[in-house]
């Protein structure tokens, strides 16, 4: 028999006992951020190591935490890459403001509840906040926008599409509707389609002009096309910065298509949302005004902690005919002045996670992440400033978004050859630890994919990062 007052004695006085002895190595955890850069970017797990931990199995009697810290710091932390690393230029990482940490400890330390605004009020204000904050960047209407903070761009692209698809399509249109998007839209846009339950005919996937920007011609064309043959064209997703090259599409007159057919038109922002912030380069995003809806990823390029992602809506009222519900059993904890955070996207219980950025932008201001912004876009510069300083080095993406795409390309060797090349080199730069850089494919094209949002990576990482592709890329040459 379970045994309460047993319980309160020996294991709750027990278990604070060892938190707190675990207080020293939560420092530790901060402060390793200040010495990050003499860091190796990874340091994978053993084969041992993994095998060490596979058996390490579920106990029915609680052990030490202590005992547990240590293990998770030998075989779960210390052996991770260190995404937040300033010569981490792979993917779409960024530094963490400890403004981020501070505010995302706190919010798993008193641990509110999201889902009703009653429950946590002005931490429902605080969301309610940012997002209006967010969306005026887009040009939405204060009195009309929403949004709500999802684990991350994945979801909230599926729920931009749930809220689509309920506003443009009759449930028994569904099987006949259409979405459009073009060949760099990000997977998960694909993804949600197929969760949503339509079929591969149902998505139309659209080749790139020769800048990786969506071809409005062939959207409209299809567009008219499948109006003849009796479909109904739903949606169409535009990128603002592209996972691969970080282009943004040609929102404006994809915006003007979307209003002429009565489309929903949903921008994927995750990555590149960011940049209008940036009084310099937002007017890259002119018609952003005219989306639905955007995806906008905080943890992206906004410094923050995973997961801190908006969706933002031009109008608030498509999100609560996509999402809510009144059961009895939450009818004591609804809001009637505010809207509740599980009336505005698919969770119910879930982690206030804007109260980070809150926490960040109310400890640095508006002008550090402009600052941040555009120094992303110089820094992508001077990559292809000094590539160009190189032999043999070819741009294939011009930066855009803080991103760009190159490749080693010595005249003799086959298309299958300098992929195998290009592929070589960065596992050599990856294996000495200095940076860590991966490929990506564009037009059959191998490239070498630099990311260059951390605001901790200076020009001095980059040259020298060049400079080590550049002296790979010639010692390998000198084999073949």
């Amino acid at each position: 028999m379970f045994d309460r007052f047993e319980f309160d004695k020996k294991s709750i006085d027990e278990q604070y006992r060892q938190l707190n002895s675990l207080q020293k190595r939560l420092y530790e955890a901060i402060d390793s951020h200040k010495t990050i850069r003499e860091k190796p970017i990874f340091i994978p797990p053993s084969k041992e190591e993994i095998e060490e931990f596979e058996k390490i199995g579920i106990p029915f009697e609680g052990r030490d935490a202590v005992e547990v810290e240590e293990e998770l710091m030998k075989y779960v932390f210390t052996k991770q890459a260190l995404v937040q690393h300033p010569r981490f230029f792979s993917f779409v990482a960024s530094a963490v403001s400890p403004y981020s940490l501070a505010g995302s400890i706190l919010t798993d330390i008193y641990n509110p509840n999201a889902g009703s605004f009653i429950l946590s009020p002005c931490a429902g204000i605080i969301e309610e906040k940012m997002c209006k904050w967010l969306a005026s960047y887009a040009g939405y209407p204060e009195e009309t926008s929403g949004g709500v903070f999802l684990s991350g761009g994945s979801i909230s692209t599926l729920s931009a599409i749930i809220a689509g698809r309920i506003n443009k399509l009759d449930e028994f249109d569904i099987p006949k509707g259409v979405a459009y998007l073009s060949d760099q839209a990000h997977s998960s846009v694909r993804k949600a389609l197929k969760m949503l339950g339509f079929r591969k005919d149902q998505v139309v996937i659209l080749p790139t002009n020769q800048d990786f920007k969506m071809d409005v011609k062939l959207l409209e064309d299809a567009i008219i096309k499948d109006k003849k043959e009796g479909k109904i064209p739903f949606l169409v997703v535009a990128t603002l910065g592209t996972t691969n090259t970080g282009t943004i599409d040609p929102l404006s007159d994809i915006g003007d298509i979307a209003s002429k057919y009565n489309l929903w038109f949903h921008v994927d922002g995750a990555f590149g949302a960011s940049s209008l912030i940036s009084p310099i380069y937002r007017n890259l995003s002119k018609g952003i005004e005219k989306s639905d809806s955007l995806t906008w990823d905080a943890h992206k390029w906004l410094m923050q902690t995973y997961s801190c992602s908006a969706l933002l809506v031009k109008n608030k009222q498509t999100l609560l005919d996509a999402f809510v519900e009144h059961p009895e059993y939450l009818e004591d904890v609804s809001s009637t002045d505010h809207i509740n955070g599980w009336d505005k996207g698919p969770e119910m219980s879930r982690p206030h996670r804007a109260i980070k950025l809150w926490f960040t932008v109310q400890a640095t201001g508006v002008k550090l992440l402009e600052d941040l912004i555009d120094y992303s876009f110089y820094n992508a510069k001077i990559v292809e400033q000094e590539l160009e300083k190189r032999d043999n080095w070819e741009i294939i993406s011009k930066p855009s978004c803080g991103t760009i795409n190159f490749r080693y390309a010595p005249k003799g060797l086959s298309l299958e050859q300098l992929n195998e090349f290009n592929v070589d080199i960065t596992k050599k730069i990856n294996e000495d630890g200095y940076a860590y850089i991966v490929t990506t494919t564009l037009n059959e094209m191998k490239t070498i994919r630099m990311c260059m949002i951390n605001a901790n990576s200076t020009e001095e990482d980059i040259i020298n990062t060049i400079d080590m592709l550049d002296k790979i890329a010639k010692e390998l040459l000198a084999q073949y």
